[in-house]
């Protein structure tokens, strides 16, 4: 699967499987903070016409996303 976590994804897509909105994952990245308790993927670049398209690789994307349902699920068991 090392092609697929090479791919790229934007920010809204991101969100999406983070779990989150656009704006909580693009304030997160720019205020350094966590979302869910979790440190936020670092974007690849931004993209566009004004640079404001945010790109990750899905990798990052995916271990943030299994971070954050790790911490769920221990603090379920607790």
């Amino acid at each position: 699967m090392p092609e697929f976590r090479d791919s790229r994804f934007g920010i809204r897509n991101a969100s999406l499987i983070l779990g989150v909105t656009v704006t909580e994952l693009r304030e997160a990245i720019l205020s350094g903070t966590k979302i869910h308790g979790v440190i936020p993927p670092n974007p690849l670049f931004n993209a566009g016409q004004r640079k404001s398209e945010m790109m990750f690789k899905a990798g990052d994307i995916l271990d943030c996303a299994e971070a954050i349902q790790a911490l769920k699920t221990k603090g379920e068991a607790e």
